[in-house]
């Protein structure tokens, strides 16, 4: 269990620094179109087009990072009311729902990622399904965690969601 725990934590650690370097990309691009606007004319078509694609990556890998933090918004009125045993069973019916829609979009996902293979989108030599592709692989992630969280909540585990740096978020 020792080395799936390192192997997930290994994992969060690649994607934060995806996110860091699609950012990095995304602020090069919407300087890129600054420049191009009101300074000098650069050779790029469709900036625009890839600044949306960097962005959708960075959400989807995001919300994917914010639940195996436990730090997705939720209205948590109840809790707060509730034993510590209750809190942890209505997490855990939680985090089965989610698995639950994440899967079904998952699936549902899939046949728009196919389709847009051999769609480019407009001014770019970049299929549709890249964007589309974010979030299967976002799903792909969630589902990974939430599975992961599941189980540990199965063994007896609990957690405490309050703050990222808390503890650990269940993975």
């Amino acid at each position: 269990m020792r080395f799936f725990r390192t192997l997930i934590n290994a994992v969060e650690t690649l994607l934060q620094w995806l996110i860091a370097a699609l950012l990095l990309l995304l602020l090069g691009i919407v300087v890129a179109m600054f420049v191009d606007r009101h300074f000098i004319t650069l050779p790029m078509a469709a900036p625009d087009q890839y600044a949306r694609i960097a962005l959708v990556w960075i959400c989807f890998i995001g919300f994917a990072l914010a639940v195996r933090a436990g730090v997705t918004i939720r209205v948590d009125m109840i809790d707060s009311r509730l034993p510590s045993f209750w809190r942890n069973v209505l997490a855990g019916c939680f985090d089965v729902i989610l698995f639950i829609l994440v899967a079904v979009l998952a699936v549902k996902t899939w046949p728009v990622v196919q389709i847009g293979i051999d769609q480019l989108l407009l001014g770019t030599d970049v299929p549709a399904a890249v964007p589309s592709a974010s979030l299967l692989v976002g799903c792909a992630l969630m589902l990974i965690f939430l599975a992961v969280r599941i189980v540990r909540r199965v063994r007896g585990e609990t957690f405490a969601f309050h703050s990222h740096h808390d503890t650990d978020p269940g993975v």
